[in-house]
C-alpha cells in the first residue's frame, strides 16, 4: 500500500530540475522571510466565529486554513523530492505543532503535533474542534500514536535511532512504503506546518526543517502587537500580526514564496475569503 497518494509533477522548469538534484533534502534551515499583516479585521473576523460556533478559534487555525487554500490553488506548492525529481502530493495535508509543557522540568517538554488531512477541505471550526481533540489527547498521554512513538523511541540509543530514522525516511518517502505496520505514522507533518511561537512572545522566529520530513513550507506565528501603522498617509493605532517563513528552495524559490506571502496578507487582512470553498 502506498504510504502517500502521488501524481507526476508535469513540465517543471529546467531551474526546479537542477535544484532537486543539485541539494541534498535540508539538513539545516534554507530560505527565510518575514512579513507584518494588520490584523484588526483578523481578530475581528476570529471573534465573530467564535461567537457563531461556539469554538475558540485562534490566528493558528486562520493561518492554517489560509496555507491549505493558498496550496490547493497552486498545486506545484505541493511538492516533494524523490529520487532527485519533483513530485506533487495529491493530498493537502497541514500540520499543527503542540508543546507538550512540564513546568517541573523544562528539558522534558515534548514536542508534537496535528496533522489535517484535506486541510483544505476544513473550514476553522472543523480545524479548532479536531486540534482540541487530538492535542487534548497528547497532554493527557491518550494519544495512541504520540504515545508509541515515544515508548519505542526515547529509550534507544543515539548509535540506533539515527539510523533507524535515516531507514524510515528511506521507507516512507524514497521507496514511498506506508510505515505504519512499524509502529510509526506515516508522512506525520505533510504539505505544510504551522506552528505558534507568539504565544511565547515572540515576534520573529524561523522554525528549522526536520530533516527526515520532506515538508517544504514552515510558517510561524508571531505575536500581535499595537504598532503605529501609515493608514492612508496618517500615522494611527494599528495592530500587527507577524507571520514568518521557513522555504525548501528546492520545492519554493523566491518567486513562490512572494506569492504565498501576497496571497497569505489577502487572505489574513480579508478573513471573510476564509470561507469561500476551494
Amino acid at each position: 500500500m502506498a504510504n502517500i497518494e502521488l501524481i507526476p509533477y508535469k513540465n517543471p522548469s529546467a531551474y526546479r530540475r537542477i535544484a532537486a538534484v543539485a541539494w541534498n533534502p535540508p539538513n539545516d534551515p534554507h530560505v527565510y522571510g518575514s512579513m507584518e499583516i494588520r490584523s484588526e479585521a483578523l481578530e475581528a473576523w476570529i471573534q465573530k466565529k467564535r461567537t457563531e460556533t461556539g469554538e475558540k478559534i485562534t490566528l493558528t487555525h486562520a493561518v492554517g486554513r489560509a496555507i491549505a487554500m493558498v496550496i490547493a490553488k497552486h498545486r506545484d506548492l505541493n511538492a516533494l523530492v524523490r529520487f532527485g525529481d519533483l513530485q506533487q502530493r495529491k493530498d493537502v495535508d497541514v500540520f499543527v505543532q503542540v508543546v507538550v509543557e512540564d513546568e517541573a522540568n523544562i528539558g522534558r517538554a515534548d514536542l508534537s503535533g496535528v496533522k489535517f488531512k484535506n486541510a483544505d477541505k476544513l473550514d476553522v471550526a472543523a480545524m479548532c474542534r479536531i486540534l482540541k481533540e487530538r492535542a487534548g489527547k497528547i497532554r493527557a498521554g491518550q494519544d495512541e500514536e504520540f504515545n508509541n512513538t515515544k515508548s519505542s523511541l526515547s529509550s534507544m540509543p543515539g548509535l540506533i535511532l539515527r539510523p533507524l530514522l535515516k531507514f524510515l525516511d528511506f521507507l516512507q518517502y524514497t521507496l514511498n512504503v506506508n510505515p505504519k505496520f512499524l509502529g510509526t505514522p506515516g508522512d506525520p507533518f505533510g504539505s505544510a506546518m504551522v506552528t505558534n511561537v507568539g504565544v511565547f512572545g515572540l515576534t520573529i522566529g524561523y522554525a528549522p526543517f526536520f530533516p527526515l520530513a520532506r515538508c517544504p513550507i514552515i510558517l510561524t506565528l508571531g505575536c500581535v502587537e499595537d504598532r503605529a501603522v501609515v493608514d492612508n498617509g496618517a500615522i494611527v493605532p494599528g495592530r500587527v500580526l507577524y507571520l514568518n517563513g521557513t522555504f525548501d528552495h528546492r520545492v519554493v524559490d523566491g518567486y513562490h514564496a512572494g506569492i504565498i506571502a501576497k496571497e497569505m496578507r489577502a487572505l489574513l487582512a480579508h478573513p471573510e475569503r476564509l470561507d469561500e470553498v476551494v
